[in-house]
C-alpha cells in the first residue's frame, strides 16, 4: 500500500465506508488488545480484498517492507480441532520416513504476525469458535496436544464477517472478544493495489516500527467521557468502554501529534494526550449509538447509518404518525393494560431492511437465556430411525444393534451359578437385550397464545383443528404463552415442550387468564429458538413445522426489555410492535419448504391492521379467530 502525503478527511467522517474501515484495520494493527475486527455485513465478493488490505496492514506493524502482507489462516464450518493446533510433518529419520506433529497455525512460533479469516461467523464450526474465545483478548496461551507443549502470547489479528441478523445465532462470549465493530453494507473497493485508498503519510508513520512513538497520556475528561457515551448500554459488562477506549488511545497514535498541546498550551515533550475527542472520533468511527445530539456536521448520519439515540427501545429511523406527535406520549411505566389505547405510529415498508443502528447488534436481536453456547450438539445421523427414540422398555435382542448393556449383564449374572460359578461373567446369545424406543415424532406444532388478546373469546374452537392436526400427526407440541397470568416475570414469555397433545399442561395454558404486559417479540423469539434448534439438531430429521400465533399484535414490551426482564427508562411508544415484526421476518427465512406459518387474529380494535402486519412479516396468511365467524382452516399432513 502506498502512503499517501497529503491530509485526509477525519475516519469518523459518515462519507467514506471505505475510509473508515482502513482506520478501523490501523486502529486494529496499532493497539495491542483491538485483536478482533467484526465486519457486519460486508459483500462475501469484497472480503478478499480488505483481508489483503489487513494483510498489508499488519506487515507494515511487523516492519515488512511496504506492499508485504503477513500470513492467512482461513477458518470456516468445515474446521476442526487438529486444523487448529497441530501440523503433521513427514521427515526421514534414522529409522525411515516418520511422522511427527508440529504446533498449528494458531498456535504461534516465532515473532512473525498473523491474520486469521473467518469468512462467516456464524457458520464457524464450535472448535473455531472455542478458538476464538480462548484466543482474543488473552495474555498467554498454552497448547499440550499429541505430545507437544508450547507457550505464546497470542499476537494474530482476527478479521471476521457476519451478517446483523445472524448475530442471534451467536454466543455473547464470542461476539465479546471483537473489540472492534463496523457496518460495510455500503462498501465499494477501488480497483487496483489500493482497495480501501492510499495509507495516509501518519498513518503510515505510526504504523513503522522503527519510528519513536510517544507516551501516551489520558486527560482529566477521557474516562468521563467513555463512561457518558456508553451510559445506556447496561449489564453488558466493560468490554465495550475497554473498546472504545483503546480505539480512542489507536487514533491519538494515527494523528502522530507528537507536538500536541494539552488545554493550557503548554507542550508535552515525548508525550501525547489522548482526549475526550478522540473518543467521541472512535464513536463516530464505529457508529456508537448515543444519546447525545448531534453538535457539528461531522456528527450528522448519512442515509446508510442510523440517528442518533433518542430513547430506550425507540427506532428513531421511523417517523412518528403526526397525530401521535400532536397529543404525545406519557412517559411512565412502560407496560400497559391490555385493554389500553397507545399510540403505535406508522408501520414499517413491507421488505423495508433495516441497517445495524449500532456495533452491538445482539443487544436486539441476541440469544436469551441458554441461547447460543459454544458446546457440540449432540447429533446421531446413522441408524434406522426407529433406534433414535426415546427409551420406553427392553426386550430380547433381535439383532446386534441398540444393546441394553445393563440388562444384558443383568440376565447373564442371573445364570452365572449354573455356567461355573466365579470367573468372568459369560454372556450367551440368548442373554442379550436391546432397547424398545417410542418412535420419534417428525412434525411439530409450535403455539405463540397471547393471552391478553382474549378478553370473552374462548378460541378453542378456533384452535381446535391444529391440535387436532398435532394429535392425529403424532407431532412434538411447544407452547409460547405471552402476557399470561401468574407469570414469575411478566415482561417475560414462558414457554414449554410436549410430547404430545395428552400433556395436561395445554389444557392450564389455553384456560390460563390474561396478565397485564404483552412481551410479543419475546414470545416470537422463543419460538424462533425453539424453530431453529429443531431443524438444526432433530436426530429422526423433522419432516414438517407448523407454526400458529394467537395475537392482536399489540406488543408493548420491548425485545431488550425483555432479556434483561426489568423496566427501562421512558416511553415505550412501538418499540415491542418493531420488534416483533424483526423477529417475525427472521422467521420467515427458517425452512420456508418445511415450515407453515399462520397468524390468528382476534378481531380486537382500534388496531386491527396489526395481525395482518405481522403476518406479512412472517409471509404467511391471516385465519379468523372469532368462532362466530366461522373459521375454514385447511391444514395439510
Amino acid at each position: 500500500m502506498a502512503a499517501r502525503p497529503e491530509h485526509v478527511q477525519d475516519p469518523g467522517e459518515p462519507d467514506d465506508v471505505s475510509r473508515r474501515l482502513l482506520a478501523a484495520l490501523v486502529c486494529s494493527a496499532l493497539e495491542p488488545s483491538l485483536t478482533g475486527v467484526l465486519l457486519f455485513d460486508l459483500p462475501p465478493e469484497h472480503l478478499p480484498a480488505v483481508a489483503g488490505v489487513f494483510a498489508q496492514v499488519l506487515g507494515r506493524a511487523a516492519g515488512h517492507p511496504p506492499g508485504t502482507a503477513v500470513s492467512r489462516t482461513v477458518l470456516d464450518a468445515g474446521t476442526v480441532d487438529e486444523d487448529l493446533w497441530i501440523r503433521p510433518r513427514v521427515h526421514r529419520g534414522p529409522r525411515g520416513v516418520e511422522l511427527t506433529f508440529v504446533p498449528g497455525p494458531l498456535a504461534e512460533t516465532g515473532d512473525g504476525a498473523r491474520l486469521v479469516v473467518v469468512p462467516d461467523l456464524a457458520r464457524l464450526s464450535v472448535p473455531g469458535m472455542r478458538a476464538a474465545v480462548q484466543l482474543l483478548g488473552t495474555v498467554t496461551a498454552t497448547l499440550e496436544h499429541s505430545g507437544i507443549r508450547h507457550h505464546w502470547r497470542p499476537r494474530a489479528r482476527w478479521l471476521a464477517c457476519c451478517r446483523a441478523e445472524d448475530a442471534e445465532l451467536l454466543s455473547p462470549h464470542l461476539l465479546d472478544r471483537f473489540p472492534v465493530r463496523l457496518a460495510t453494507p455500503g462498501l465499494r473497493p477501488l480497483p487496483g493495489t489500493d482497495p480501501l485508498g492510499e495509507l495516509p503519510a501518519d498513518w503510515a508513520t505510526a504504523l513503522d516500527p522503527t519510528t519513536p512513538r510517544p507516551r501516551l497520556t489520558l486527560t482529566e475528561e477521557f474516562v468521563p467521557t467513555v463512561l457518558e457515551l456508553l451510559a445506556d448500554q447496561e449489564n453488558v459488562g466493560h468490554r465495550r468502554e475497554l473498546a472504545l477506549a483503546r480505539i480512542a488511545r489507536a487514533l491519538a497514535r494515527m494523528d502522530g501529534a507528537g507536538h500536541a498541546t494539552v488545554a493550557g498550551g503548554a507542550p508535552l515533550a515525548g508525550s501525547l494526550p489522548v482526549t475526550a475527542d478522540h473518543v467521541g472520533r472512535a464513536a463516530r468511527l464505529i457508529r456508537l449509538r448515543t444519546r447525545t445530539r448531534p453538535e457539528s456536521p461531522l456528527d450528522e448520519p448519512s442515509e446508510q447509518d442510523a440517528p442518533a439515540f433518542t430513547g430506550p427501545g425507540r427506532d428513531p429511523a421511523r417517523p412518528e404518525h403526526p397525530r401521535t406527535a400532536e397529543r404525545g406520549t406519557e412517559a411512565g411505566i412502560p407496560v400497559h393494560d391490555p385493554e389500553s389505547a397507545v399510540p403505535l405510529g406508522l408501520a414499517p415498508a413491507a421488505g423495508e431492511r433495516q441497517l445495524p443502528a449500532s456495533p452491538y447488534p445482539e443487544d436486539t436481536a441476541g440469544p436469551g437465556p441458554g441461547g447460543a453456547v459454544l458446546r457440540t450438539p449432540a447429533r446421531r445421523a446413522t441408524g434406522a430411525r426407529a433406534s433414535r427414540g426415546p427409551v420406553v422398555g427392553v426386550r430380547r435382542a433381535r439383532d446386534l444393534w441398540d444393546l441394553a448393556p445393563v440388562r444384558t449383564a443383568m440376565e447373564a449374572a442371573t445364570y452365572r451359578a449354573h455356567r461355573g460359578g466365579s470367573g468372568p461373567l459369560v454372556i450367551l446369545p440368548q442373554d442379550l437385550r436391546g432397547y424398545v424406543r417410542a418412535p420419534e415424532p417428525v412434525r411439530t406444532l409450535t403455539l405463540v397464545l397471547d393471552h391478553t388478546c382474549r378478553g370473552d373469546w374462548d378460541w378453542s374452537a378456533t384452535l381446535e383443528p391444529f391440535v387436532h392436526w398435532a394429535y392425529v400427526t403424532r407431532a412434538s407440541v411447544q407452547i409460547v404463552e405471552v402476557g399470561g397470568a401468574g407469570e414469575t416475570n411478566e415482561l417475560r414469555a414462558g414457554a414449554f415442550t410436549a410430547r404430545s397433545t395428552r400433556d395436561p399442561r395445554i389444557a392450564a395454558a389455553l384456560a390460563r387468564p390474561p396478565g397485564r404486559a404483552t412481551p410479543l417479540a419475546h414470545g416470537l423469539d422463543r419460538a424462533a429458538h425453539a424453530l431453529r434448534r429443531t431443524f438444526q439438531h432433530h436426530r429422526a430429521g423433522l419432516v414438517e413445522a407448523l407454526l400458529v400465533v394467537v395475537t392482536d399484535g399489540r406488543g408493548n414490551v420491548p425485545l431488550a426489555m425483555s432479556r434483561a426482564g426489568t423496566r427501562g427508562r421512558g416511553p415505550v411508544r412501538r418499540a415491542g410492535v418493531d420488534d416483533a415484526l424483526a423477529v417475525a421476518a427472521r422467521i420467515r427465512s427458517l425452512g420456508r419448504s418445511r415450515l407453515h406459518c399462520v397468524v390468528v387474529d382476534p378481531g380486537r380494535h382500534p388496531y386491527t391492521r396489526l395481525p395482518a402486519t405481522l403476518a406479512e412479516a412472517l409471509g404467511c396468511g391471516v385465519v379468523v379467530g372469532r368462532a362466530d365467524r366461522d373459521p375454514r382452516v385447511a391444514i395439510h399432513g
